[in-house]
This record gives C-alpha cells, structure tokens and sequence, in this order.
C-alpha cells in the first residue's frame, strides 16, 4: 500500500509542476505526447476550444485549414494569442471568439450553429467546462456529417485508490487550477454525444492506472460522409 501511494505522489508531483510551468513549458511537455500528430489531423473549419496563449498554432497543417474559430473567454490571454496567429501565418483564417463554448448564442454570431464545423480540437479543456456531458452533445450538434473530434484530456482514473486521491484532491483543486475537475469520466461523455462512425480514442494503459492524471487521446468522426 504505501508503494502505491508513493508512485501516486509522484506522478502528482509531475502533474502540479506542469500545471505551474508558464505556457511554453507545457508547449515542450505536449511535444511528448500524442497532441502534436492529433491537432495535425485537423482540416477545414476548426474549433479550437481553449487556445489559451496559443500553444497548438504551429501544429496545425496550414495546407488543411480554411478557417479556425478559437474558443476563448480569457481575454488577458487574447495579447499573447494575437502575436502566435501572426507569428505562424494564420491572421488570414483565425478569429478568436471571447465567450465559453456554452455560449450558443454567441456562437451563432460568429457564423457557429448546428453541422458547420469539420474539428474540434480540445486538449486539456474539458476537464474545466460548465455542464460538460450536455457540452459535449452540443459539440457533436456543431459537427458536419462526417466531421471529427480530436481530444486530448485527462479523465477519471479507474482504479480504486487513484479515485479516492482524485476525489481528496478535487474538493480544492478546481478553485486553485481554473474550475480544472480530475476526476470527470470524458471518455463516457464523449462516447454519449451521438453516433460515430470512426472512434479511434486511447484509454490509460494499465501501467498506467495508478495516475491521478490519467488521460484519454484520440480522435471520434461522427456519421456521415467526410469531407476530407
């Protein structure tokens, strides 16, 4: 047991120095994982959702992107995210929207409603979101037939005793990292926004089931013919 708790500890450990790092610390974490060949997958009209100072910019390939609409109700973030657009040539097809993903109504002013949308990218956002099971189903409403979702976030663990570190952790956590919940089942959401076609998502390996961070990455294509 006390093994447990250790590994545990650590792996938190690592999880709260990424948490804390400034956003080109976790920029260069992200470049070990699955995030850069995802958002690489993106094509057509995009939502990004969260862009925050820009992190994901330079892994879109430009070649498959008509038009990015970023998500972000932060604006001390807009600056920052601003000098990314231009920095890697998107000034042309970037608009950044300054509301939640909640807010349908404002989404409708920018053009975003129902089967408009080829991706949505989301890495690390919906862990943070208001009524995130309803959100997702409204999500998949935006896709195209035939659109994808590409993910990338952290989920409820499954195993017992990182539950109960999650559960410990999140009576404080969510006020302290930006309304940021460990231990929302994503994965299940997402699997219940609708029908799809293609579901091509990564689950934490049992080596992994120890994490308090355990994540949930790939990529869900709803019914209907492609575009791409």
């Amino acid at each position: 047991m006390a093994e447990a708790k250790f590994s545990q500890d650590e792996h938190l450990e690592t999880e709260l120095r990424i948490v804390a790092q400034p956003h080109q610390s976790i920029a260069a974490w992200e470049m070990e994982t699955d995030v850069p060949n995802l958002v690489a997958k993106a094509y057509g009209t995009v939502l990004e959702l969260g862009p925050g100072s820009g992190n994901q910019l330079p892994r879109y390939d430009n070649s498959k992107i008509e038009r990015i609409y970023g998500i972000e109700p932060n604006v001390y973030l807009h600056c920052a995210l601003r000098n990314k657009i231009k920095k890697h040539g998107l000034s042309d097809v970037y608009t950044i929207v300054p509301c939640g993903v909640e807010d349908l109504e404002k989404l409708r002013e920018y053009g975003i409603g129902p089967e408009t949308i080829d991706t949505v990218t989301s890495v690390q956002v919906l862990c943070s979101v208001p009524k995130p099971a309803a959100l997702v189903k409204s999500l998949y409403r935006l896709l195209k037939p035939g659109g994808q979702m590409i993910i990338y976030e952290h989920v409820k663990s499954k195993d017992y005793l990182s539950q109960l570190v999650q559960m410990i952790y999140n009576t404080v956590w969510p006020y302290a990292i930006g309304n940021c919940h460990l231990d929302r089942p994503t994965g299940k959401y997402l699997l219940e926004a609708g029908s799809w076609s293609t579901i091509e998502l990564k689950t934490p390996k049992e080596e992994d089931a120890c994490m308090v961070l355990p994540r949930v990455s790939g990529r869900l294509v709803k019914w209907g013919a492609s575009v791409e």
